[in-house]
């Protein structure tokens, strides 16, 4: 009995034991190793030597780098010592004498840039903008060359779509204008810009289409010009017999004679291959 009694104490010792060590706590895994975070490489901002067009692209430059690597940059101090580190010329001497004075500017990247542009923008204002907008011509580049200036300016403007939209028109060349006669305006600027290019681009296309003709040493004749299309040469032999439809009071074409006259390549005032109206003899000497 005593020893059945003994088993018995030694099993209640055994599940105590089992029962204490189930509720103790379970030590917690070691954590997953954190992923490293890299920071997409970007190329650094070209030097900048106080050009006051150039101010305004390189501070950009600036903010973009910033942006997208915010850990490198993880402090305005930061951002101001890159900024002044890629000054260069008198700029660099402005940024240098303002870090080593601590001043307002050296606060965060926002004061320091505000200060480079007080400096070395030299008052450049909306009103500036619109003084290079009203002298800006499209002179012998092309439309699509000169768009790119002309949206430029636009931008540091303060005019708004429709005053842009007339001013780009007012500034393209006289043959493009000439062109542009027949075609109902477009009422958005981005509309007026594609519009002006793709005119200027058929134009230089038959300019070319001409060139090596004559280059060819067999440029079309009139009978060639006229027979190349049944609507052009009838247009053709109604001129011969009398005055062209513009001189007869018709002051437009129907959109269906418009669209036949531009896919033919034919001057939309005279009905004729070989020209645009912009040169078009008809025309000319309907005006002596």
């Amino acid at each position: 009995m005593a020893a059945v009694l003994s088993q018995i104490q030694q099993l209640s010792v055994t599940l105590a034991q089992a029962v204490t060590t189930s509720r103790s706590p379970e030590t917690p895994p070691p954590p997953p190793p954190s992923a490293a975070i890299t920071e997409p490489r970007v190329g650094t901002p070209e030097r900048y030597a106080g050009d006051p067009d150039g101010c305004n692209p390189f501070i950009t430059n600036c903010s973009i780098l910033y942006a997208l690597q915010p850990l490198t940059f993880s402090s305005e101090a930061a951002k101001v010592a890159f900024t002044i580190n890629h000054l260069t010329g008198r700029a660099r001497l402005w940024g240098t004498a303002e870090w080593e004075k601590q001043t307002p500017a050296c606060a965060s990247f926002q004061a320091f840039s505000a200060e480079l542009r007080k400096v070395f923008r030299l008052g450049f204002s909306g009103s500036d903008a619109a003084h290079d907008l009203l002298s800006l011509q499209q002179g012998n580049r092309t439309v699509a060359d000169f768009s790119i200036d002309f949206r430029t300016r636009a931008r540091q403007s303060c005019w708004n779509e429709s005053a842009l939209r007339d001013l780009f028109l007012h500034s393209l060349a006289d043959y493009i204008k000439d062109e542009l006669v027949s075609h109902e305006p477009p009422s958005t600027l981005d509309g007026m810009i594609e519009l002006a290019i793709r005119v200027d681009l058929r134009i230089q296309a038959r300019r070319r289409e001409r060139r090596w003709g004559t280059a060819s040493g067999n440029p079309p004749t009139q009978h060639q010009e006229t027979n190349s299309d049944p609507g052009a040469a009838a247009f053709a032999g109604s001129q011969a017999e009398g005055p062209e439809p513009m001189q007869l009071g018709c002051t437009s074409l129907s959109p269906k004679e418009k669209e036949r006259r531009r896919q033919a390549n034919l001057c939309l005032y005279c009905g004729r291959a070989g020209h645009f109206i912009s040169r078009c003899p008809a025309k000319a000497r309907a005006h002596q």
